[in-house]
């Protein structure tokens, strides 16, 4: 049920009293979260910092500022000595008033910019020493104005070429130009970006100067920049960072390309900014300009591809804290991104709420960061014969591979922390492989594949019923798993039979466990009826529980006396989710107690009366084991809710109709809840027990020790 559906910690949180989902820390910004990292930034236009709302996340979230286009050349100066400083005072003061650091952006860049810059009234490129002159006092204006606000500065914004012939006509022989044919190279070649430095230096000694990019980890690109800023530095130009745009899409760029990018620039570089940070749901990165404002709706598909690769970035920026500085969002949210509010780009959505994104970016486990992965792997026990993969090792990671060479992309849906699974990447022969992001929990999991968006079953490993249709497992080798091994004892039988259900007009199936001393003389036996949670059936326990060794090794160890269980369908799994207050398990209590019991005690060798009865389920088979113990305590002596819910004092209203009460749950469920609950129960004078399963949550390795836990107590 793991994994599958959120029935058991959400529908159930009412019994529970559990939660699920990523926990929050609503009290603290990311910036509170990075403090030991990097400084978080956002890039922000007039409405951000005039709107009460938007002003608190700025408040909340971001300790730097960028103004998005209000001190770019055009909009400060249009025409030469015609300043307009209106909109950049603004956000100044906003910074000033408010302690957050302001990010200048930018000062000379090829896009909207002044044509009085390199164009002379009839429109011919000025000289190179009127375009110096030019850049000079533009450069001196705005840095002298807000050289108390401003601590860096993006002082050339991309001037490098996106590859090819870019800076004028070649020939024979040349290489190509590694620069951007603007005009500004027209004029003066790559000197323009020299002289801007030196003018930034000039203009204010304190602030740090960047050169500004975008696709600066694309591999071509970043050493065209990396060789532009180690020639100029070794020519004494002041260039004391680089600046990496961003803008990546939910496809890339790779890790191991932006790690390769950090690790290359930061020798040359003390400081390096992720500038213009985004992440848009369709393939589109950097400089492209076919922006797809309608994208849309966004799939969970893209939801998780855009979460892992935001996690991914996060995690390659924090390794790198040394020179990374500073990582500034491109726009507040996605109402005002420049790529449109379809393209899903930021952390806040476009009504200013977060996104699960925004927690996974801001709980960031940093243990997880310097996680080191054994390489011990092995193939998964619930492997189909022959096939290699998945695979598990020692700590408890997961790897996948997957032969889909077509795919835009493969999600195995087992993850961590509500990641919603963990996203594979294709390797050099075009075959998706990728490991967990840390250990799972020990014990039996239920996973199947995104491929495109499709689910499919992964064709390497066996399949279970789960979430209502048959999923892949995989087993996490658990360090107690001896109680349910396969081991040389006697063992026991489980027979599939049919019974006719008069209520339902339907013949059911049911499985029954029946120990291995069970036929060999006249001696009858208890019963516990056992129940399966929501979206499995009655193979469940028996399959993915393995109830039947866990009582064959407890009766080969002498700690119990046999019995026997009854496994069927519960009838659980046409409820939806958001309707549990409408399920009364009513209708299969007639099949349970009017139908199949009598069936078993017509049929098998059982003690036929209430002293020898037992009913147990793990979380919706527990629901239901409370409804109908509560409704027919003439039936059951003992009752069992293994992450099911809870019974209390009231609950029964005669202390005399149960011997015993089992009430367990995993240590990541609600184990406080349990033991109260059965604090009070042992207060108000019931024989009961509780049992907390140390280190799992609402999974089969949680039951399985319950049920081993449970049976020693059952019918004494």
């Amino acid at each position: 049920m793991k994994h599958l559906f959120k029935f058991s910690l959400c529908a159930l949180a009412f019994v529970m009293g559990a939660s699920s989902g990523l926990a929050q820390n609503n009290e603290t910004g990311l910036k509170d979260a990075y403090k030991d990292y990097f400084s978080i930034g956002v890039a922000v236009n007039m409405r951000n910092i005039t709107n009460p709302e938007q002003i608190a996340i700025i408040k909340k979230d971001f300790n730097s500022i960028t103004a998005e286009n209000d001190m770019k050349p055009q909009p400060t100066e249009p025409a030469y000595g015609q300043f307009n400083w209106e909109n950049a005072d603004k956000i100044a003061n906003f910074c000033r008033n408010n302690g957050i650091k302001l990010r200048g952006h930018c000062l000379i860049w090829h896009a909207q910019i002044g044509k009085w810059m390199y164009q002379d009234e009839k429109g011919n490129l000025v000289s190179k020493e009127k375009l110096f002159q030019n850049m000079k006092h533009h450069i001196t204006a705005i840095m002298e104005r807000y050289k108390d606000v401003i601590y860096a500065w993006d002082v050339v914004n991309e001037a490098i070429s996106d590859g090819g012939w870019q800076g004028g006509r070649r020939g024979m022989g040349q290489k190509p130009s590694p620069y951007r044919n603007s005009p500004l190279y027209q004029i003066a070649g790559d000197e323009f970006i020299k002289k801007a430095f030196i003018y930034a230096r000039e203009a204010d000694p304190n602030a740090l100067l960047f050169y500004n990019d975008y696709n600066a980890a694309d591999p071509q690109k970043r050493d065209r920049i990396y060789n532009m800023v180690k020639s100029m530095k070794e020519e004494g130009i002041p260039i004391d960072g680089i600046g990496m745009q961003g803008h990546y899409n939910i496809y890339g760029p790779s890790m191991e390309d932006v790690d390769a990018a950090l690790t290359k620039y930061s020798t040359i570089v003390k400081h390096i900014h992720i500038t213009e940070l985004d992440i848009r749901a369709n393939e589109e990165m950097g400089g492209q300009l076919n922006f797809s404002r309608e994208a849309g709706n966004i799939s969970q598909t893209v939801k998780t591809l855009q979460e892992d690769q935001y996690t991914r970035l996060f995690k390659v920026l924090r390794k790198h804290k040394d020179v990374v500085g500073n990582v500034t969002f491109w726009n507040l949210s996605d109402k005002d991104s420049w790529v449109g509010v379809r393209n899903y780009p930021l952390p806040y959505d476009e009504n200013y709420k977060p996104k699960r994104v925004y927690n996974l970016i801001k709980n960031f486990d940093p243990a997880a960061d310097n996680a080191v992965v054994k390489e011990d792997f092995r193939p998964s026990v619930l492997n189909q014969p022959g096939q290699e993969y998945p695979m598990v090792n020692s700590q408890g990671y997961a790897r996948f591979r997957v032969v889909a060479p077509d795919a835009k992309s493969v999600i195995v849906s087992l993850g961590l922390g509500g990641r919603g699974g963990t996203v594979l990447r294709k390797d050099k022969d075009g075959v998706w492989v990728g490991t967990t992001e840390g250990p799972m929990d020990e014990g039996f999991h239920y996973y199947h594949l995104d491929i495109d968006g499709g689910v499919f079953n992964d064709p390497g490993a066996k399949n279970y019923y789960g979430s209502c249709r048959w999923e892949s497992g995989i087993e996490i080798p658990a360090h107690d798993a001896d109680f349910y091994a396969m081991k040389e004892v006697a063992h026991g039988n489980v027979q599939q039979i049919y019974f006719y259900s008069k209520s339902t007009n339907t013949h059911r199936r049911a499985f029954v466990y029946t120990p291995p001393t069970y036929g060999k003389d006249k001696k009858k036996y208890p019963v516990l009826y056992l129940q399966h949670g929501w979206g499995e059936d009655e193979t469940a326990w028996s399959n993915q529980g393995h109830a039947n060794l866990i009582m064959d090794n407890l009766i080969a160890e002498g700690k119990i006396e046999p019995f026997i269980i009854v496994m069927t369908y519960g009838m659980t799994n046409d409820v939806k989710f958001g309707h549990i207050n409408e399920f009364t398990a009513k209708e299969f209590e007639t099949v349970l107690v009017d139908e199949l019991i009598p069936y078993i005690d017509s049929n098998f060798r059982t003690l036929a009366d209430k002293k020898h009865r037992a009913m147990a389920g793990l979380s919706m088979g527990g629901f239901e084991t409370k409804l109908i113990t509560l409704r027919r305590p003439e039936v059951f002596n003992y009752y069992g809710l293994l992450s099911g819910g809870i019974y209390t004092p009231n609950d029964i209203k005669d202390k005399n109709q149960v011997a015993g009460i089992f009430i367990s749950c995993g240590s990541k469920e609600n184990p406080t809840g349990v033991t109260k609950a059965v604090e009070d129960l042992k207060a108000a004078g019931f024989n009961a027990t509780s049992f907390v399963s140390p280190d799992t949550a609402h999974e089969f390795l949680t039951w399985r020790r319950s049920l081993y836990h449970m049976a020693q107590l059952l019918f004494k």
